[in-house]
C-alpha cells in the first residue's frame, strides 16, 4: 500500500508557519493531520539591549505565563528574568569603572590643589623676601640721608608747635 492522500481538517489550507501539522495514524489505520501549536519563544531581554533569550526560564505563552509560578519565569539573581547574566555583569563592571574614574578624578584634583597651594606659598615667601630686601635698602638709604640732614639742621620744633607751611608755587 502506497502513501495515503491526506487533507487539512481545518479551514486553513496553506502550509504556512502558523499552520504546521503532524501526521498521526489512528486506531482505524487511517492517516490524519493534527494541528501543531506554535512554540513560544520564551522570555527575552529588552529589545534595545539585544533581545536575547534569558537562560533558565521556561518558554511559555503569555496565557500560560500568567498562571505559571514565579520559579518558571525568573532566575534567582539581580535582574533575574529581565536581563541576561552577561548584561548584569556588564552593569556591575561599568558601575565599578565609573566609581574608579570618579576616585581618580578626585585624587587628581586634590593633587593639583596641593601643587597650586605650594606654588602660592613659595611665591608669597619670595615676594615677602623681596619686600624685606627693598625695605632694608630704603631704611639703609634713609638712615644715611637722616644722618646727613641731622648734621645740617639742629633746630627742632617742639611737639605741638606750629610748623610754617611752604607757600604754594605760582604758575
Amino acid at each position: 500500500m502506497g502513501c495515503q492522500r491526506v487533507s487539512y481538517r481545518r479551514r486553513m489550507h496553506y502550509a504556512t508557519r502558523g499552520n504546521r501539522v503532524k501526521m498521526v495514524r489512528t486506531p482505524g489505520n487511517t492517516l490524519v493531520m493534527q494541528k501543531r501549536a506554535k512554540r513560544s519563544q520564551g522570555i527575552h531581554t529588552p529589545w534595545v539591549l539585544g533581545h536575547k533569550r534569558i537562560g533558565g526560564t521556561k518558554a511559555l505563552h503569555h496565557t500560560e505565563a500568567r498562571l505559571a509560578p514565579r520559579h518558571d519565569k525568573s532566575v534567582s539573581r539581580a535582574y533575574g528574568g529581565v536581563l541576561s547574566h552577561a548584561q548584569v555583569r556588564d552593569r556591575v563592571v561599568r558601575a565599578f569603572l565609573v566609581e574608579e574614574q570618579r576616585i581618580v578624578k578626585k585624587a587628581l584634583d586634590a593633587r593639583s590643589k596641593v601643587r597650586t597651594e605650594r606654588r602660592r606659598t613659595l611665591n608669597k615667601r619670595a615676594k615677602k623676601a623681596s619686600n624685606k630686601d627693598a625695605v632694608k635698602q630704603r631704611i639703609g638709604a634713609k638712615s644715611l640721608t637722616k644722618k646727613e640732614t641731622a648734621k645740617k639742621t639742629t633746630a627742632r620744633t617742639p611737639v605741638g608747635g606750629k610748623v610754617a607751611k611752604a607757600a604754594p608755587k605760582k604758575k
